[in-house]
C-alpha cells in the first residue's frame, strides 16, 4: 500500500493498493496539496484530478495523463514530463523550473502566470 500525504506530511489524502504508482488510476480524485516529490507516476491516469498547490518536484511523469486536471500552483521543478498529456489542464501559476517542455503539447493549455526557468 502507498499512502499519499499532504505537503506537511500529516494528512493522508489517499491510499493506493500496490507497491508503486506507475500506471495507477487516480482519475477524478481531490489531491490538493499532495506531496508527490520524487514519486514515479509514469503512465498514470490523472485525468480530471484536482492537484491545486501539489508538489511534483523531481517526479517522473513520463506519458502521464493530466488531461483536464487542475494543476493550479503545482510545482513541477526538475520533474520529467516527457510525453505527458496536458490537454485541457489548468496550469495557472504552475512552476516549471528546469523542466524540458519541448516534448509536451501545450496547445490550448492555460499557462497564465506560469513560471518557467530553463
Amino acid at each position: 500500500m502507498i499512502c499519499i500525504y499532504d505537503k506537511k506530511g500529516f494528512q493522508p489524502l489517499i491510499t493506493v493498493a500496490g507497491d508503486r504508482l506507475v500506471g495507477a488510476d487516480l482519475s477524478g480524485q481531490q489531491l490538493n496539496e499532495a506531496n508527490l516529490v520524487e514519486h514515479d507516476l509514469s503512465e498514470a491516469n490523472l485525468q480530471n484530478t484536482s492537484f491545486v498547490q501539489a508538489d511534483f518536484r523531481i517526479a517522473k511523469l513520463v506519458n502521464t495523463d493530466f488531461r483536464n486536471a487542475d494543476l493550479t500552483g503545482v510545482d513541477f521543478s526538475h520533474a520529467i514530463l516527457d510525453g505527458a498529456q496536458l490537454q485541457g489542464a489548468i496550469l495557472v501559476g504552475t512552476k516549471f523550473f528546469y523542466v524540458d517542455l519541448t516534448r509536451l503539447n501545450l496547445d490550448k493549455v492555460d499557462m497564465s502566470q506560469a513560471q518557467v526557468l530553463i
